[in-house]
């Protein structure tokens, strides 16, 4: 099968394509045709070298939808040709796999570009509001980085749950955080939301940039308020808060996240802005990567 990866770090460049075999699955699995892949930063990071030298070939992705080729003999609720998307290995290629653990079937409604797109964004956004953020129906939500992957999702799960939503971000994002159905919307580059905001939300959610601003989420947040961010610094602040740093969990299962966020999607209260979708070739990966280390607004994703 075809497959997209590197055997040395540095720019986009040290992608290749290469025929390697199709994966075997195990009887937890599920082989997945892919028909889409997401692209990560944290996968540019790794091709950079950013973590650790890379001294063998890899095969990078997680976020991958498309159609079930195999099923292992253990895994329920999925048949062969059935259309999925996993928080699966090695999703630069033909073919993918997934565990029975973070694979779940998405109905014909959903396009595989979208569901590629919205899972590990998704994962943290949806995880922030139902676990860190313990956001309840009725509560004020602030949500910084409103326009962003994991912002942008935070904001619409939240909404979905009987919040009123607050966005946070820049003036040229707000009409496309105001299509989501968020009718409340700060710019931090016209006014300082520290102070229009001061005293405000029952739960800070912080997915900006790197927590980029972090240090006024606790003037946000009222008094035994939460704020659950991107960042891991708590914030010095006197007022009674509690802080949860967003991060990878099973605390609620990446299966439970994923079946809510595609139903969420499928009654069409879920989307997620896709910049740019690139060919299903080694220029398409190499683009795509390009694109990651730019700014850009929205997924990159790799499609047939």
């Amino acid at each position: 099968m075809k497959a997209f990866g590197y055997e040395k770090n540095g720019g986009s460049e040290v992608f290749q394509e290469y025929d390697v075999p199709v994966p075997e699955i195990t009887s937890n699995q599920v082989l997945i045709r892919t028909q889409a892949f997401n692209l990560n930063n944290f996968e540019a990071l790794q091709r950079a070298g950013k973590f650790k030298p890379t001294d063998h070939r890899i095969i990078p992705g997680r976020d991958v939808a498309g159609i079930a080729e195999q099923v292992g003999s253990d895994v329920k609720g999925i048949k062969i040709g059935d259309r999925v998307v996993a928080h699966g290995h090695h999703s630069y290629a033909e073919y993918a796999m997934g565990d029975d653990t973070n694979t779940v079937t998405i109905p014909d409604s959903v396009s595989f570009a979208q569901a590629a797109g919205i899972v590990t964004p998704g994962l943290a956004g949806y995880k922030g509001v139902h676990l860190f953020g313990n956001v309840q129906p009725g509560q004020t939500v602030v949500v910084k980085g409103a326009s962003g992957g994991v912002g942008s999702i935070a904001a619409q799960v939240a909404l979905s749950i009987g919040a009123k939503v607050i966005g946070v971000g820049s003036s040229r994002n707000e009409e496309y955080v105001k299509s989501l159905g968020i009718t409340d919307y700060v710019a931090y580059d016209q006014q300082d939301p520290a102070k229009a905001l001061a005293n405000t939300a029952d739960v800070v959610i912080d997915a900006a940039l790197n927590g980029i601003g972090s240090e006024n989420d606790a003037e946000i947040v009222k008094n035994g308020g939460i704020i659950a961010s991107v960042a891991d610094g708590d914030p010095d602040t006197d007022k009674d808060v509690h802080f949860n740093h967003i991060h990878p969990t099973q605390q609620i299962t990446d299966l439970q996240a994923l079946k809510a966020m595609i139903e969420l999607m499928a009654q069409g209260k879920l989307s997620i802005k896709i910049a740019k979708q690139l060919p299903f070739t080694l220029a398409g990966v190499v683009k795509g990567h390009q694109i990651l280390e730019s700014k850009h607004d929205g997924r990159v994703i790799v499609a047939k």
